[in-house]
């Protein structure tokens, strides 16, 4: 496993460093039956701060005091041949709260829980050298999730879920930092003047 250099260790700056579109090449094993899946998707994550009305209103659900969060992100998983065509049926929005004593540790509060459709309440942790690890139990079953920056265009996840009827799941993921419109445009920009200026 190889990590960035100077990788994210508090959930602030871990959802800064994952702002914009990823593509998301994942495989799902099924332990019960054996079963593979693999898919693409586009993921799409836009953080903000503690002023973001989505704050107050989901702290209050979990009986938080808004003033103990950090901001968050929206979550928003597409088709990748369906760019822009968001879906808040596969979207989320995630709340950090973290540990005061301890910034690289936490709560997040999410308003829909990725296995059952619910609120969530995980539990975080960042190693140091920026190995995130995220907890969440559901009524039926538990989640545990890591994830990390090879290096700032590439993030690896993996997952595990225990069903209470003893089956299992486990998803790897490899996501790559897709560029924006605006990088290129500026990319475009850049090439024809470099054109117009070298010579023949």
């Amino acid at each position: 496993m190889t990590l960035m250099d100077n990788p994210p260790v508090t959930m602030e700056d871990f959802f800064e460093a994952s702002r914009g579109l990823w593509l998301n090449r994942r495989v799902v094993h099924h332990l019960d039956n054996q079963d593979d899946e693999a898919a693409d998707s586009n993921l799409i994550i836009e953080p903000f701060d503690a002023s973001d009305n989505a704050v107050e209103k989901i702290c209050q659900v979990f009986g938080i005091e808004a003033k103990e969060a950090k901001g968050g992100a929206r979550f928003w998983w597409e088709s990748n041949l369906l760019a822009d065509k968001r879906n808040d049926d596969y979207a989320a929005v995630v709340i950090d709260v973290p540990k005061p004593e301890h910034s690289n540790q936490g709560y997040l509060l999410r308003d829909v829980g990725y296995v059952e459709k619910k609120p969530t309440l995980s539990t975080y942790e960042f190693t140091p050298d920026g190995v995130l690890t995220i907890k969440s139990r559901y009524d039926t079953n538990f989640g545990i999730e890591r994830c990390w920056f090879v290096n700032d265009q590439i993030r690896m996840r993996v997952s595990s879920v225990q069903f209470l009827n003893g089956a299992a799941m486990t998803t790897y993921c490899t996501e790559f930092r897709c560029p924006s419109k605006a990088d290129i445009e500026e990319i475009a920009s850049q090439a024809q003047m470099f054109a117009q200026t070298s010579p023949l």
